[in-house]
């Protein structure tokens, strides 16, 4: 099997195209039809893909074994336990879990919050943009440099479309305050009527992901951000220091059962 390939045909499967024919693959990735047809029984085989009767192919049900392993041994879900359910209780807010993906935003946890007729376009799996919206921006601003000029290299359509600045000085100013702040409130950028506050979450200077509460615009008041970026702050950094306290108890396991000399 071609790796990069069948990597390729997992990646093409989308909402909108949860079923994709070997016909439409064979013309989408100008292979041969013997090669793609070998991929896709590979995938079949390791449960990665099913067949779906005459109509093709779907995702299959390994992905949703490997989801639950994610859930149960990533790091920083661990580390969050049950303070993002916390945070949702004392904000009233949607709150988020987000990590970079690409080009991407990807929502790893999403707790709904009990604030009525909140609609929140975020949830566990969806990719969001990278330009647009509080949880996004807090990770633009604290990416390094190369990963800036390299955004600006592949995506400045997207950039402009967001009305960032497209040359890397200009971006860096604009993104410098929201990093010495530490902190990003948007309104109404990527879900009408609602109010998105986001912090990042950092191993050091390592950004991890992000961490947001989504609340209902009408009655945000100067209070309500106050005590919602009081909130969101305590629980990054009680996440943070939960991950530093795992991972020291991670290395001195391993010391104490490193093998003899």
């Amino acid at each position: 099997m071609a790796v990069s390939r069948a990597l390729q045909i997992l990646g093409l499967f989308t909402v909108e195209q949860p079923v994709l024919s070997v016909e439409w693959l064979v013309e989408h990735l100008r292979a041969s039809r013997a090669s793609v047809y070998r991929d896709i029984q590979a995938l079949v085989h390791a449960g990665l893909l099913e067949k779906m009767d005459m109509r093709g192919y779907a995702l299959g049900a390994r992905i949703v074994e490997l989801d639950r392993q994610i859930r149960l041994g990533d790091p920083l879900l661990h580390a969050a336990g049950a303070l993002p359910q916390q945070l949702s209780r004392e904000s009233g807010g949607t709150v988020l879990l987000c990590r970079l993906h690409a080009r991407t935003v990807l929502c790893i946890l999403e707790v709904t919050g009990s604030a009525p007729g909140l609609s929140v376009s975020y949830e566990r799996g969806r990719a969001m943009p990278l330009y647009r919206g509080a949880t996004s921006r807090i990770l633009l601003a604290h990416l390094p440099p190369a990963r800036l000029r390299q955004l600006l290299d592949v995506d400045a359509e997207a950039m402009r479309s967001a009305r960032l600045p497209l040359s890397l000085s200009e971006l860096q100013d604009a993104l410098a305050p929201l990093r010495a702040q530490g902190h990003v409130i948007t309104h109404g950028e990527v879900d009408t009527n609602a109010v998105g506050v986001a912090v990042p979450l950092l191993d050091n200077n390592r950004l991890l992901g992000s961490l947001s509460v989504v609340l209902p615009a009408p009655g945000f008041t100067p209070l309500t951000e106050q005590r919602a970026l009081s909130l969101l702050k305590s629980c990054a950094r009680r996440i943070e220091a939960r991950l530093e306290n795992d991972r020291r108890r991670d290395q001195a396991h391993r010391h104490t059962h490193a093998p003899l000399p």
